[in-house]
């Protein structure tokens, strides 16, 4: 089949490669692939490549083309797939938790060859049914950024009425912003060019912050300024610098929390004195458990959760979809479509 692999000196080409197949496991045709930031840390070297020609892609969505009997799911299956694949046997996967287990089978698009291919191999269990509303390309990103944004709103513990920040209007940010709207949140969204800021609106933020990566220590008195002096309730953080970090952690509340979602190479240094004194938490969130990426698409089916697809490129052009991202020019998400 063919499928983009990555070289061992960190370069992309697309090529024929071995059809997927692995025992009780289902094969799914590919219909279309999310390019997600993550795609560079593999490519900057920041996250090493499991083995050498390997198939990137984690966002991934298509149509079952074998699976083995009385697993659930037929040929012909519309189905977005959760990556995840854990021991089954640790605490974490028996209590929904997958994403942290500390012995996984495989995750694909990290440890196992992803979606950049015209097939994928995964277990049964990990495919979950589309309803016809929902868009191969829209399920696609639902199974990162869509699931990602549930779970750490679920783990922050979000309500009605509050006030939080969400930081970058990028696939995951602009998916955080539906789905803290959704739940009632009043949100501020951190922009870096004012064209991501009409996006920021069209998913559902209340005020738009316009700020580039030099003046983020400008932000937590923005902030201020729209929330009469309190601060924020949250402050989601997908940017990923240590300036980003600590702005948004001094833009909190008395007893506000601090969510970081996004990867980052940098260090996070803060004086414990900023977090002492008003009782601020900060936490962590890390992908999504499939009960999480069964919400984003029932919100999808419902019409609550919408994906902005900037781009569908085919396998070939697969180098002009990273490109873009890393340009930033990608308003939402690009995908391939094999």
């Amino acid at each position: 089949m063919k499928a983009v692999v990555m070289s061992e000196d960190l370069k992309l080409a697309v090529g024929e490669v071995p059809d997927p197949a692995r025992e009780d496991w289902a094969v799914i045709d590919v219909k279309a692939a999310g390019v997600c930031g993550s795609e560079l840390h593999f490519l900057d070297g920041m996250v090493p490549a499991p083995f050498a020609d390997f198939v990137l892609g984690h966002e991934i969505a298509g149509v079952v083309r074998s699976a083995p009997a009385g697993s659930g799911v037929a040929p012909g299956d519309r189905v977005a797939v959760f990556n995840f694949v854990g021991c089954g046997r640790c605490r974490s996967c028996r209590t929904g938790h997958e994403s942290i287990c500390k012995d996984p089978q495989a995750q694909l698009g990290w440890t196992a060859n992803g979606g950049f291919a015209e097939q994928v191999a995964a277990p049964a269990a990990n495919l979950l049914k589309l309803p016809e509303s929902v868009s191969f390309e829209a399920a696609a990103v639902l199974s990162c950024s869509g699931m990602t944004a549930v779970h750490a709103a679920r783990l922050a513990d979000v309500a009605f009425g509050q006030t939080a920040i969400v930081d970058g209007v990028g696939g995951v940010g602009l998916m955080v912003i539906q789905v803290l709207a959704d739940a009632g949140l009043r949100v501020l969204a951190v922009a870096d060019a004012e064209a991501k800021a009409e996006l920021a609106v069209e998913a559902g933020a209340a005020e738009v912050i316009v700020i580039d990566g030099e003046t983020y220590e400008e932000l937590p008195e923005r902030v201020r300024q729209l929330t009469e002096d309190v601060g924020a309730d949250y402050f989601f953080e997908l940017v990923g610098t240590e300036a980003s970090m600590r702005a948004g952690i001094r833009s909190l509340a008395p007893r506000g929390t601090a969510v970081l979602i996004g990867y980052t190479g940098d260090e996070l240094r803060i004086h414990p004195i900023d977090l002492i004194l008003s009782e601020a938490r900060i936490m962590s969130s890390v992908a999504a458990s499939r009960h999480d990426l069964e919400t984003a698409i029932a919100l999808a089916g419902e019409g609550r959760l919408s994906v902005a697809i900037d781009t569908a490129y085919p396998l070939d052009e697969v180098e002009t979809a990273i490109s873009r991202l890393r340009a930033r020019e990608v308003r939402g998400r690009n995908v391939l479509v094999p």
